[in-house]
């Protein structure tokens, strides 16, 4: 197969298995993460309102317009409730959208992955059981380099932590830090085991020191100070990584297996 041709194909498959990952992944967000995130800000609210009501409290009476009251607070409620239903709509929309985008580009960096590091004789003659291997360390690697080990350092957050906006910045700068410094060490060790030809003790001994030195350099640099001071319980902000967690892994999991599968599906399935 040319070279132009067999990239396309490549490609081609990548973007499919991220489309479908990531549609899958928007179902886990929408069905996981969005009803925690959602249960968190109504703690920052209810923070704020208190910080807002503190002080002077002023209590109105009316003689005869209580009738009225009642009326435009239930209209008030019912508005409310509008509100928060298309921005709930809003939400899930643009949660699929960025999802599925987001499984689109690692499906294309795994394509191009694939054409730099062919796994052996696997593009000649696939099959389901030489697709295995590629597909658990691609799962592994891909969850590693870009949630895993980023993970330890700064774990996914829900709404109502105090500061988080003045820190963004520097937690965004860590973040990629980690994940570029991650990238390069997993980079960097793949060409050593496809391309050098020393002896392999020599081989081995240079990925795992160039991998320990990519993976260490952010957490030797420092990762960012954070206030403490969270308004949703910890109980919930704990349950928001564990889902978190597991949606990112299904997600790889998918990714690497449904690119593995689709392909040359016929093959690898063992259909002639």
């Amino acid at each position: 197969m040319p070279l132009r041709s067999g990239f396309y194909h490549l490609l081609r498959t990548g973007i499919f298995s991220g489309l479908v990952s990531g549609l899958i992944l928007g179902i886990l967000v929408c069905v996981w993460n969005l009803p925690l995130i959602l249960e968190a800000e109504k703690f920052e609210s209810k923070s704020i309102s208190e910080k807002s009501n503190t002080g002077s409290t002023h209590v109105h009476y009316h003689a005869h317009g209580e009738s009225h009251s009642h009326t435009k607070q239930a209209s008030n409620s019912a508005k409310k409730t509008t509100i928060d239903d298309e921005l709930w709509q809003k939400r899930n929309f643009g949660t699929f959208i960025g999802s599925i985008l987001l499984g689109i580009s690692f499906g294309v960096l795994i394509s191009v992955w694939m054409a730099l590091f062919p796994p052996n004789g696997f593009l000649e003659s696939p099959s389901l059981s030489k697709a295995v291997l590629p597909s658990i360390l691609s799962t592994i690697g891909g969850f590693l380099i870009f949630f895993g080990i980023p993970f330890l350092g700064l774990p996914p957050e829900l709404p109502g932590r105090v500061s988080s906006a003045y820190d963004y910045p520097e937690r965004q700068a860590w973040w990629f830090l980690c994940v570029g410094s991650s990238l390069i060490g997993v980079l960097g060790s793949q060409t050593i085991l496809s391309y050098l030809k020393i002896h392999n003790l020599l081989k081995w001994t240079f990925v795992l020191a160039i991998f320990v030195f990519f993976v260490g350099l952010p957490f030797y640099l420092g990762t960012p100070k954070i206030s403490e001071n969270f308004t949703a319980p910890k109980e919930l902000r704990i349950q928001f990584e564990y889902v978190t967690f597991f949606s990112n892994l299904i997600f790889w999991f998918l990714l690497s297996s449904l690119f593995f599968l689709f392909l040359k599906p016929r093959q690898v399935l063992g259909f002639k």
